[in-house]
């Protein structure tokens, strides 16, 4: 995907963030989250977009410490966080792929990084915001994919979760032609395609990249082999 198509997305996903948690009270719980309402959810990723579009707008060689803190009071937190999310979007847009700037994973520039990053930040809280209120729309396909490829390629550099064993854990979309094969063990890794996994997922990429995330559980996912993995994953590894 392409860095423009990626800031895109951070303007969507950010918009219908907004949306879903003006809609109702701010001290609903959030179902993906069990510690955070939605205040803390508003908080936290106006917090994360001012962090980044620092990091980005200023072309800071090393990582900074994030301690954007938001108001009180429900229109002007709200406020804030539209605000933030609209200044991530103009520095985003401001940048060149040829600037350097500190970034942490995989990605072929800093830009091309954060872009990303942002998009798939913002869309899974969007899904947060929008799981306390009722039902949450799916990511696209698309979306999903790109989603997953970079959650993996993150998992991999963070992620511990010894009890897996260094099973395999096969994730097939339905729709689209794309899998992930990820060792779980003493590291999460990425593996290549070996037609099977100890267990396999089989469903729409939104859906396994929100069971991935511990956004949901299994309904309306094939679910086949050594389902214990599904514990071991969902106990070990969040983000």
């Amino acid at each position: 995907m392409e860095i423009d198509e990626e800031i895109e997305r951070v303007r969507a996903e950010g918009e219908a963030l907004g949306h879903a948690a003006a809609s109702g009270p701010l001290d609903a719980r959030v179902p993906g989250c069990p510690d955070w309402d939605v205040e803390m959810l508003v908080r936290h990723i106006g917090d994360v977009h001012r962090w980044a579009a620092t990091i980005v707008g200023e072309r800071l060689p090393d990582r900074l410490q994030r301690d954007f803190e938001g108001p009180a009071g429900r229109d002007a937190l709200l406020a804030w966080y539209r605000d933030g999310c609209a200044a991530l979007i103009e520095t985003l847009r401001a940048a060149s792929p040829d600037e350097t700037f500190w970034f942490w994973g995989p990605a072929p520039n800093a830009l091309a990084f954060w872009a990303r990053r942002q998009a798939n930040e913002t869309a899974v809280h969007r899904c947060d915001a929008e799981s306390a209120r009722g039902p949450i729309k799916p990511l696209s396909t698309v979306d999903a994919v790109d989603a997953l490829d970079e959650w993996f390629g993150l998992a991999v550099r963070r992620a511990r979760a010894p009890d897996g064993g260094g099973r395999i854990l096969r994730l097939v979309a339905t729709d689209a032609a794309s899998t992930w094969n990820v060792i779980v063990g003493d590291r999460v890794e990425v593996t290549s395609d070996r037609g099977r996994g100890h267990c396999e997922l089989r469903g729409t990429a939104s859906d396994l990249y929100l069971w991935s995330m511990n956004r949901r559980g299994t309904e309306g996912i094939a679910v086949s082999g050594d389902d214990s993995l599904l514990r071991v994953w969902a106990e070990n590894v969040r983000f």
